[in-house]
């Protein structure tokens, strides 16, 4: 395995996830109780991107790529397929969301990630897409504590969290299977750097989501 890539790409990704932990949204969900209206916007924007992943991996085969490394794409494309409808079993389970009711729109950092990784996936392939995956699927353990203070705040129960709750534990797998592909088809310094961009630019419009989430739930005056 390729350690010295795959540390460096755990140290991009831990730089990223600490700008976005001294982020507004950041400090709304630690600084004061985390309302169902803010908790319900954040989830709204996870359904909107969450629905495009399967997809959006998928089209990278239309790029050549080796034939393991497809495998794994139609594999990982497969699992991801409906993992949206965790997020509205979700919502509907915190009573924010009525059968037949529908979602509000993606907010417009929302649409660009989707966009991105549709550009990504169709210019370069299943290689490069590989940044997004390395740190979406290991998320949880820099999600975790706003998580945690999100379901303290709400007496959230497992109900409630069906898609951080089960889906986490399904990207356990995941991210060494994700891993794996990364040190096995990433090989040139090319493909290497590509890797590191989507993993840096991902993260940044993730950031720039729940950033928007934000502006809507500022922190209450003192």
């Amino acid at each position: 395995m390729n350690t010295g890539f795959i540390n460096e790409l755990h140290e991009l990704v831990a730089e990223e996830w600490a700008r976005i932990k001294a982020g507004n949204f950041a400090r709304r969900v630690m600084g004061a109780p985390v309302s169902v209206d803010l908790y319900r916007d954040f989830l709204v924007q996870v359904y909107h991107y969450t629905r495009h992943n399967s997809m959006n991996q998928a089209v990278t085969a239309f790029v050549e790529a080796p034939e393991a490394l497809l495998k794994f794409v139609y594999r990982h494309a497969a699992e991801e397929l409906g993992h949206e409808r965790m997020v509205t079993h979700d919502l509907r389970a915190l009573g924010v969301l009525r059968d037949g009711e529908a979602l509000p729109p993606p907010n417009p950092a929302t649409e660009a990630l989707i966009g991105y990784l549709y550009y990504v996936s169709l210019r370069y392939g299943p290689v490069p897409r590989l940044g997004y995956s390395f740190w979406a699927e290991g998320s949880y353990a820099h999600f975790g504590e706003m998580l945690a203070k999100a379901k303290a705040d709400l007496s959230l129960e497992p109900k409630h969290m069906t898609f951080f709750g089960s889906h986490a534990l399904a990207d356990e797998d995941h991210m060494q299977q994700v891993t794996d592909a990364v040190a096995r088809f990433a090989e040139t310094p090319d493909q290497q750097q590509l890797v590191k961009t989507v993993a840096r630019t991902t993260l940044f419009l993730t950031g720039q989501i729940i950033e928007h989430v934000a502006l809507s739930h500022p922190l209450p005056s003192t």
